[in-house]
C-alpha cells in the first residue's frame, strides 16, 4: 500500500530475477569447506594417538602414513616425494581436563591457536611460548628438556592466518583416491563381527609368514608394527649420515644409535630387548627426582636432588610439608591452641601493631530485632552498630628491597594501583613472614615464585585473613621481564 509501491517495478526481468527465479544459469555449486583439525590424523581424518608429522606440519597417525609411505613413496597431502626418515614423532600434552595444551603456558589448543613444535625432541608448543622464551631472548634451547635448536627446526603444526595445506578437498590423496589395503578390504564383509581391527588381522595371519615375523619382533599389533618400521628407517638413516661424515653431521637419531649404556658398552641398533620394546622408540631415562611436576600446576621443581645440597633441600622442604599438614613429627596441639602453634597469625600481628581502625558503620548487628522475634536468641534490648574496618591504603609509590642468596632485588610497587596488594606484601616483608622462605617454583627464562613459609606452594596467609579479594587494573599487564604479580588458585584467593 501507498503512493510508491509500484515504483520498482518493471516491464523486464533484471538479470538476477532470470538467474535466481526463472530458468537463467544458476551456476556451478561450490563444496563447502572443510578444514582438517588440528588433532586429526591427515588421511583417516579420525583423531590420532601416535601423533608424526612432516616438516611442512601435516600431522599423521603413525599407524596410517606408515603403510602409506612404504605403499605410494609420496607425501598424502601435496604429493611430493617422502620418505619414513622424514617423519618427526610429537609429544603432544594434555591438562587435567583431558584437553591437548601448552606444557609451559598451560594455554588449551584451538583451532584457533597458533601451534608450533620442536624437531629435534617433537615437544609442542603454543607459538607464543617459543617467540617469549626462545625466539626474543635468542635462547635455543628446548623449553622441557633444554636440547639446543634452531629455527630451522621449529615446525608450525597450526598457522590459524594461514590455511594452506589444511583444505580436505585439496589433499592429493583425496583427490586421486588412493587408500590403503586395510581401507579396500573394509567393506568385504565376513563372518565376523563386533570385532576390533588387529583382532581381525591377527586371525587372518594366523599358520603364515606374517605371524611368525610379527612373533620374532615381539608382537605389538599394527601400531607397534608401524613404529619399528620407522624407527629402524631413522636408524639407517642416522648410521649413514654418520658414516659419511665421520660423526660430525650426525643428526639427534645417530646419537640416539651409539648412545652407550651404564657399562660404557655401545648399544647395536638391532640388539635384543624385545619384550620391553625397541630401545629407539624410548625416551631418554630421566632422573624421577628432577624435574618433577608438581600436581595441579604446569610448572616445573627445577631443584637438582642429585646432590647433597639438593636432597637436603628436598627433606627439609617435605618435612615443612608434613609440619603444615599435622604430621606425626608434629606434636598435637593443644586445646585452644590454633595451627599456626600458638603463634599470632598475620592478621592478629598486623591489628595489634596498631595498622587497622575498627568504626561503626550506619548498619547494626540485627541482635535486638531476632531476641524480639526468635524464643532461642538471648536477650539484646540495645541495638549496637556493626563495626568497620579501616585498613591502610597507600596512594604512592612503594619501594622494597628484596634480600636473595643471590643478590638484591629493587621493587617498585604501585600502590595507587593496586592498594591491598601492595600493603599486603609490605606489612608481611616489615613482620619478617618471608625470611628464610625458599622459591619453591621455577621456569627457566620464565618465571620464580616464592613467598610461601612452607616451602610448598599451598600455604601462606595475608594481613587480611586466609585470603583476599583480587585487583585487577587494565594498566597493569605482563608487558615485559622483571615484572612482580600475585600468585593464587582461582579468583579471590590471594594469600601471602
Amino acid at each position: 500500500m501507498g503512493k510508491k509501491q509500484h515504483q520498482k517495478d518493471k516491464l523486464y526481468l533484471t538479470t538476477k530475477e532470470w538467474k535466481e527465479e526463472w530458468g537463467g544459469h544458476k551456476g556451478s555449486k561450490r563444496v563447502p569447506f572443510k578444514k582438517l583439525p588440528f588433532h586429526c590424523c591427515a588421511i583417516a581424518f579420525t583423531p590420532f594417538e601416535d601423533a608424526v608429522c612432516t616438516e611442512d606440519g601435516t600431522v599423521f597417525d603413525v599407524s596410517n602414513i606408515v603403510p602409506y609411505v612404504m605403499k605410494y613413496k609420496k607425501h598424502p597431502v601435496t604429493g611430493q616425494p617422502l620418505s619414513l626418515k622424514d617423519l618427526v614423532q610429537l609429544n603432544w600434552h594434555k591438562n587435567g581436563e583431558g584437553s591437548y595444551a601448552c606444557p609451559v603456558t598451560g594455554k588449551v589448543f584451538t583451532e584457533h591457536t597458533h601451534i608450533a613444535a620442536v624437531k629435534t625432541t617433537g615437544n609442542v608448543y603454543a607459538y607464543e611460548a617459543l617467540d617469549e622464551l626462545c625466539f626474543k631472548p635468542k635462547s635455543w634451547k628446548d623449553l622441557l628438556t633444554d636440547e639446543p635448536f634452531t629455527r630451522k627446526d621449529v615446525i608450525v603444526i597450526q598457522d590459524p592466518l594461514n590455511l594452506s595445506g589444511r583444505t580436505v578437498e585439496q589433499f592429493d590423496h583425496v583427490q586421486r583416491g588412493l587408500v590403503l589395503d586395510d581401507d579396500e578390504e573394509e567393506n568385504k564383509g565376513g563372518v565376523l563381527r563386533n570385532v576390533t581391527e588387529d583382532m581381525k588381522r591377527a586371525l587372518g595371519a594366523l599358520q603364515t609368514d606374517e605371524a611368525r615375523r610379527a612373533f620374532e619382533a615381539g608382537g605389538g599389533g599394527k601400531r607397534a608394527e608401524a613404529q619399528r618400521l620407522l624407527a629402524a628407517a631413522k636408524a639407517a638413516a642416522a648410521a649413514k649420515g654418520s658414516k659419511t661424515g665421520d660423526g660430525k653431521g650426525a643428526t639427534p637419531a645417530a646419537a640416539a644409535a651409539t648412545k652407550t649404556g651404564n657399562s660404557g658398552a655401545a648399544v647395536a641398533p638391532g640388539a635384543g630387548d624385545a619384550a620391553a620394546g625397541d630401545w629407539r622408540l624410548r625416551a631418554p631415562a630421566r632422573n624421577q627426582d628432577m624435574p618433577a611436576f608438581k600436581p595441579g600446576a604446569v610448572t616445573w621443581d627445577t631443584e637438582d636432588y642429585t646432590t647433597q645440597e639438593g636432597q637436603a633441600n628436598k627433606r627439609k622442604a617435605e618435612k615443612l610439608a608434613e609440619m603444615a599438614a599435622g604430621g606425626p613429627d608434629k606434636a598435637p596441639l593443644k586445646p585452644g591452641v590454633g595451627p599456626n602453634g600458638g603463634k599470632m597469625t598475620p592478621k592478629e600481628r598486623y591489628e595489634a601493631g596498631g595498622h587497622v581502625k575498627y568504626i561503626e558503620s550506619f548498619s547494626t548487628t540485627g541482635a535486638a530485632s531476632r531476641s524480639f522475634t526468635s524464643t532461642y536468641a538471648s536477650v539484646h534490648t540495645a541495638a549496637t552498630r556493626t563495626l568497620k574496618r579501616l585498613d591502610r591504603n597507600p596512594t604512592k609509590k612503594g619501594y622494597v628491597r628484596l634480600h636473595t642468596s643471590l643478590g638484591d632485588l629493587n621493587l617498585e610497587l604501585h600502590c595507587d594501583m593496586a592498594p591491598r596488594t601492595c600493603e599486603n606484601f609490605i606489612a608481611l616483608a616489615a613482620m619478617g613472614y618471608y625470611d628464610d622462605t625458599l622459591f619453591h617454583r621455577s621456569i627457566r627464562n620464565f618465571m620464580i615464585q616464592g613467598g610461601d613459609p612452607t616451602g610448598t606452594g599451598k600455604g601462606g596467609e595475608s594481613i587480611y585473613g586466609p585470603s583476599f579479594k583480587d585487583e585487577l587494573d587494565s594498566r597493569l599487564v605482563h608487558n615485559g621481564r622483571g615484572i612482580l604479580s600475585m600468585a593464587n588458585s582461582g579468583p579471590n584467593t590471594n594469600g601471602s
